[in-house]
């Protein structure tokens, strides 16, 4: 069976997760182990809850920031990305850093959306 995300190149920074197939918007499409939750913030991490992080070494680590992205980090329940809007085979898969990180250095964004804000939000 073909496994729906896969990490390679990046035109947005280094390497990001990238679709094999389509996904419909409103899909959860990738459920975050929580094997690995931490009290403090740490590079690569996202920020799921009150002194609550988890790092994800298969999928969410991989994702990259964009200021326009096709994902959102659900955190209601088990923590989750969740489709925006259909997401295109082949396309990468982005989320909203500034929309998990509740503090962090300002970093210059590269994902190049229409309404780019100039920069991110990341934990050093």
């Amino acid at each position: 069976m073909m496994e729906l995300l896969i990490k390679k190149k990046s035109n947005i920074h280094g390497i990001g997760v990238f679709t094999t197939q389509l996904i419909k918007k409103d899909t959860a499409f990738y459920e975050i182990s929580t094997n690995n939750i931490l009290n403090k913030p740490k590079s690569k991490c996202a920020h799921i809850g009150m002194n609550k992080w988890v790092s994800d070494e298969k999928v969410l680590n991989y994702i990259n920031h964009s200021c326009d992205p096709n994902t959102i980090l659900d955190i209601t329940n088990k923590p989750k990305l969740v489709a925006k809007r259909d997401i295109k085979s082949g396309e990468e898969v982005t989320v909203d850093y500034n929309k998990t990180e509740i503090n962090g250095v300002k970093v210059p964004c590269n994902c190049k959306c229409k309404n780019c804000k100039m920069y991110f939000l990341r934990i050093e």
